[in-house]
């Protein structure tokens, strides 16, 4: 059985869109707390049940959030594989690549999305960041 030791008292703060969240958390070193699932991992777990585009997607968007823009472009890819016509996979294509500093193929994604999805705000915004990145700076003279 946990027991809870005595003065061992984590306390953690951070902001959250503005306001000051803090917490404080009671632990034992001896006991086994189990931690929560973190997005990314519910995501990976997903795909492994069921590969459906939405799921593979969703593991895009996820590795997209923790940085990691290769494998967000290999789930998006895999989406597009199952849903040749996946306007949200093309675009998530393109936001990775654009943080790679590849904006030619991001362009070229962001491209196909818009075919699909002319209307796709969220397209027109990362292919306007890929063809502004592109364009070499001017220097003020």
């Amino acid at each position: 059985m946990c027991q809870e030791a005595a003065g061992m008292r984590e306390i953690a703060a951070f902001t959250v869109t503005g306001f000051a969240v803090l917490f404080l958390s009671i632990f034992s070193p001896g006991c086994s707390q189990e931690q929560p699932k973190s997005d990314l991992e519910t995501a990976i777990e997903a795909v492994a049940k069921q590969q459906t585009p939405e799921n593979y997607l969703t593991l895009s968007l996820k590795y997209y959030e923790a940085g990691q823009y290769e494998k967000s472009i290999e789930a998006a890819r895999e989406s597009l594989k199952l849903k040749p016509d996946y306007s949200l996979a093309y675009n998530n294509i393109c936001a990775a690549l654009n943080n790679l500093g590849r904006y030619e193929e991001g362009i070229k994604a962001c491209q196909e999305a818009l075919r699909i999805d002319p209307d796709f705000q969220l397209a027109k915004g990362n292919l306007n960041w890929a063809l502004s990145a592109k364009e070499p700076k001017k220097n003020p003279q």
